[in-house]
C-alpha cells in the first residue's frame, strides 16, 4: 500500500492577538496527516475553537493545535505573508 501524506489548510485568516502588544495578528494554520484523513470542515472548526480572537503565543496555539491532533505529523502555524512561522514536528518512533 503507498504511503499518503494529508495536508489541511484554510485560506480564510484565523485573527489572534499578539500578547505583547495587543494588537491583532492573522494567522494560517496547516496541519499535515501520515496515511489518515482528517475532513476538512470538521479541522476548520476546532482550529477557529482553538485560536480565534485569543491572545496567544503562535507557539502557543502550534502546540494547542498539536495537542487536539493527536494523529497529525506537522503543524505549522504563520503569519500573513510568511513572516513568521512556527512548525511543530513529531518523530515517529
Amino acid at each position: 500500500m503507498d504511503s499518503v501524506l494529508v495536508t489541511i489548510k484554510h485560506w480564510v485568516p484565523i485573527i489572534t492577538y499578539c500578547p505583547v502588544n495587543n494588537l491583532p495578528d492573522l494567522i494560517y494554520v496547516s496541519i499535515t496527516f501520515q496515511d489518515k484523513f482528517v475532513e476538512l470542515y470538521e479541522a476548520r472548526k476546532v482550529l477557529r475553537k482553538i485560536a480565534s480572537g485569543k491572545k496567544l503565543f503562535m507557539e502557543d496555539i502550534a502546540k494547542l493545535v498539536a495537542d487536539e491532533f493527536p494523529d497529525a505529523q506537522e503543524v505549522a502555524v504563520r503569519l500573513l505573508f510568511n513572516r513568521h512561522i512556527v512548525k511543530v514536528k513529531k518523530r515517529r518512533i
